[in-house]
């Protein structure tokens, strides 16, 4: 099961909003880039992934085109206990807030074919430029037209600055994924990671006594 960094790049237009280019990096090796130009590709690497860990640096906004492929294919909303093939869960708050989305592509007993996509603004909460600044990394954010594929057939290709562009923001954001990673910071949210360090500082059962389940009657 490897962990990576994903990112679409959409048109902008209301009546042909779809995504025209996708990169996939490896946590850990960042050499290791995937770009495509369609979600139909990203979802076939999703499927033959191993059972990946995803992430999308504000999941609410790629996860729209996510969720509408599946339904488009066939795909059914399900919870934990009625996961099955072709259904996916979510974790999303009552307040709209994104948090994850398990896709099952198949799942016969103990054997499963799953991706699933977490969002890393919840654990890193700051914008691709500035985790670059605050990382010092190499690589720093790039500008590109994002209109440009507006008006060209889907599956067009790539300019190389473009290719460069996807390219760099999901190395950027593997870097710090890693970096966290490195660090035991591996809750879904930067809060969960602190009170996890927090009980670990103070001892996980002197946390139970000084912080005791509420009592209902």
């Amino acid at each position: 099961m490897g962990t990576y960094v994903a990112d679409f790049e959409t048109t902008t237009k209301i009546e042909d909003c779809r995504v025209w280019a996708y990169a996939v990096c490896e946590v850990g090796n960042t050499d290791n880039v995937i770009i495509g130009t369609s979600i139909d590709e990203f979802m076939e690497w999703c499927e033959n992934s191993g059972n990946s860990k995803v992430f999308f640096h504000n999941l609410k906004f790629d996860s729209q085109f996510i969720i509408y492929w599946l339904f488009k294919h066939g795909f059914k909303h399900a919870t934990k206990e009625t996961r099955a093939t072709k259904t996916f869960t979510t974790l999303i708050s009552d307040k709209g807030l994104y948090y994850a989305i398990e896709v099952i592509f198949y799942l016969n007993g103990k054997k499963v074919r799953k991706v699933t996509f977490q969002d890393s603004l919840k654990l890193i909460p700051l914008s691709v430029s500035k985790i670059a600044k605050s990382f010092k990394l190499p690589e720093g954010k790039l500008e590109i037209d994002y209109a440009r594929h507006d008006n060209l057939p889907p599956g067009s290709p790539l300019t190389p600055e473009e290719e460069e562009y996807i390219k760099r923001d999901v190395q950027i954001v593997a870097h710090a994924v890693e970096y966290f990673y490195s660090q035991g910071l591996t809750k879904m949210t930067i809060g969960s990671c602190a009170l996890e360090e927090y009980k670990k500082t103070i001892k996980k059962n002197n946390f139970k006594r000084y912080f005791p389940p509420p009592q209902y009657h």
